[in-house]
């Protein structure tokens, strides 16, 4: 009965798990490298007409583990209130209940990677960040490839199907591509392209069966 009512509740335990190992991990860095962090951090170079900014050291050590907190309450939130309305739904509408933490599940150690770089490139070690941070953006992008809705109105839409599972393909070869891409190309420039890609394919899953559909 207990396991029963565990997994009517929608909690995406999988991602509560890996959000707080990712967030102690964030604060395991913080933590090590706080004294080798200059007092006020400069998070904006002054340039003419513009003032620099500069924020205290403990900003820059909890920001990213505090944002992920957020999103993590946020997410787990929405997917428990997602699940109830998946319940009023018909079943044939209803999409797959495993795959919705899965964004919860790959967001924070990507946060992982982004809050470590950049503290140890603050304090000073010779740390890859921008590959770093494309590497972990291509595993997100890939992962986000096995993601599907949780309540699903599309499901009757001819060749929605076979859209996804080529959405799935092609954000699997754009994550793939971008972490291949970090190490011979300039980080930033692979970073931006696979993000616009996958936002690209995300669009033409969802719209290429209802175009099919009205003509």
């Amino acid at each position: 009965m207990r396991v029963t009512e565990r997994r009517a509740s929608g909690v995406p335990w999988a991602g509560v798990v890996v959000t707080v190992l990712s967030v102690l991990a964030m604060a395991a860095i913080s933590r090590a490298v706080y004294d080798s962090l200059p007092e006020l951090v400069t998070t904006r170079q002054p340039r003419p007409g513009r003032a620099g900014v500069q924020v205290p050291r403990i900003v820059l050590a909890s920001a990213i583990p505090a944002t992920t907190v957020l999103l993590g309450t946020l997410m787990i939130g929405v997917t428990m209130v997602a699940e109830r309305v998946r319940r009023l739904v018909p079943p044939a509408l209803a999409g797959s209940r495993g795959s919705a933490g899965l964004v919860l599940v790959l967001l924070p150690p990507f946060f992982v990677v982004l809050h470590g770089g950049l503290l140890f490139r603050t304090a000073g070690h010779d740390f890859p960040l921008e590959v770093s941070v494309t590497v972990a953006l291509g595993l997100l992008i890939a992962g986000l490839g096995r993601a599907r809705p949780l309540v699903d109105p599309l499901r009757f839409v001819p060749g929605v199907e076979r859209a996804r599972r080529f959405g799935g393909h092609a954000l699997a070869a754009v994550g793939g591509c971008c972490v291949v891409g970090a190490f011979f190309l300039p980080p930033m420039f692979v970073s931006v392209a696979a993000t616009f890609a996958a936002g690209a394919v995300f669009l033409l899953v969802v719209l290429v069966p209802l175009v099919r559909l009205r003509s």
